[in-house]
């Protein structure tokens, strides 16, 4: 536990349990594995009707994580670590699979958050302000994080984006498009670098 965070706890006390909070938030559609480790993430539901969040077990999790609509939904994996200061955005889904690495710091968002037209953006804070938004201007498209895939620290995920089996995206880097399985990218945006040797791609027996 880092020093910040026993300082706060020690001020404000201790942070309400996700296991028995976050079901509360989500009655019926929240599913946590045995072993999952979540006492450090956070999650919040803007409209929770329908929204639902699955994480595997052996997991674990330090993001934000962040249910933007109602209906959205985020399903992490079995044996994942998504890590501390990371945001995953999901207005639509955010599908992140098994033995995955998500450094700190990443951001993973499958929409626009406005539109790009400012008579349709216009009076975002007044709306957020009154608890409302107008999804309809904004485009959204899934994420797809796949198993073995690693997301390097501070990098950028947009919508639409599939990442494929055991993929590495480089640190800062911002990814628009498709990364193909087995693949190293980096950069703004993300750019092939090489293709992961067969020994990179080897399985532990």
């Amino acid at each position: 536990m880092s020093i910040r965070t026993l300082l706060r706890r020690m001020i404000v006390g201790s942070p309400a349990d996700p296991l028995v909070s976050w079901p509360r938030l989500l009655p019926g559609r929240v599913n946590i594995g045995s072993g999952t480790k979540v006492n450090l993430a956070t999650l919040s539901a803007r409209q929770p009707n329908g929204c639902s969040l699955s994480i595997g077990f052996n997991s674990n999790i330090e993001a934000s994580l962040v249910l933007e609509r109602a209906s959205a939904r985020i399903v992490i994996g079995s044996r994942t670590h998504v890590g501390g200061g990371t945001l995953l955005a999901a207005a639509s889904s955010i599908e992140i699979g098994d033995d995955v690495l998500i450094a700190f710091e990443a951001l993973v968002m499958d929409h626009n958050s406005h539109s790009l037209k400012f008579r349709e953006r216009q009076h975002d804070v007044r709306d957020w302000i009154q608890g409302n938004k107008d999804w309809s201007t904004v485009a959204t498209a899934p994420v797809k994080i796949s198993n073995k895939a690693w997301i390097g620290v501070r990098a950028v995920v947009l919508k639409g984006v599939t990442i494929g089996e055991g993929a590495i995206v480089g640190a800062g880097s911002v990814v628009t498009s498709d990364v193909s399985p087995w693949t190293i990218v980096a950069g703004n945006p993300a750019r092939l670098i090489r293709p992961l040797t067969d020994e990179e791609r080897t399985l532990s027996e």
